[in-house]
């Protein structure tokens, strides 16, 4: 159930590909190393600290008294909370934070919309964080490849990520994915 659900997060039902969360973030990022790591860890501790914490908040506080409808903005104020003590903590710097805020909240919110429980909200924030983080490598890795071949005065390598992602998209979709439930039925 859990491999079920990673695979499907990570492949499927990619919230980058399908959604287009980050894409234009990623897309016109450079070609920086260095902080690559130390992002991917704030992500991850900040998603998955405040999916845990609004999920609590939402079911003990807000769904009792019939208010469930505000967990966007509970979410929002615990994000920008831990990330912020994170932010502190690992001091990556306020230039990159603009550009990683969007990511992981929108993965939050995702998460918190879709589990039934904190467990699997916990794994689809984890999942979804890290389907970015890899999307990002592969970005990566066709931007260096394209720009060894891209004409100088053709499409820009930018066009050339999004017409791949534009094709991966469509392989995606004409993929079946019903095999993911014999996985389930395995375990």
């Amino acid at each position: 159930m859990i491999v079920s659900t990673i695979l499907y997060y990570v492949l499927s039902a990619s919230v980058f590909l399908l959604y287009g969360v980050g894409l234009s973030n990623l897309v016109s990022q450079s070609d920086n190393y260095g902080s690559f790591m130390l992002t991917c860890i704030k992500a991850l501790i900040t998603s998955t600290t405040t999916v845990l914490v609004s999920y609590l908040i939402v079911n003990a506080l807000l769904a009792p008294v019939h208010l469930s409808e505000l967990y966007p903005l509970v979410t929002v104020i615990v994000f920008v909370i831990f990330s912020a003590v994170i932010e502190v903590f690992i001091g990556i710097g306020l230039q990159n934070s603009i550009t990683e805020f969007g990511v992981p909240l929108l993965c939050v919110l995702l998460a918190l919309n879709e589990a039934r429980s904190i467990g699997y909200a916990f794994i689809i924030v984890s999942a979804c964080v890290m389907a970015f983080y890899v999307l990002f490598g592969i970005q990566l890795a066709m931007r260096n490849r394209f720009s060894m071949f891209a004409p100088s005065l053709g499409l820009r390598v930018y066009s050339l990520i999004l017409i791949s992602f534009a094709i991966v998209l469509i392989a995606l979709s004409a993929f079946n994915v019903s095999w993911i439930r014999y996985l389930e039925a395995a375990q």
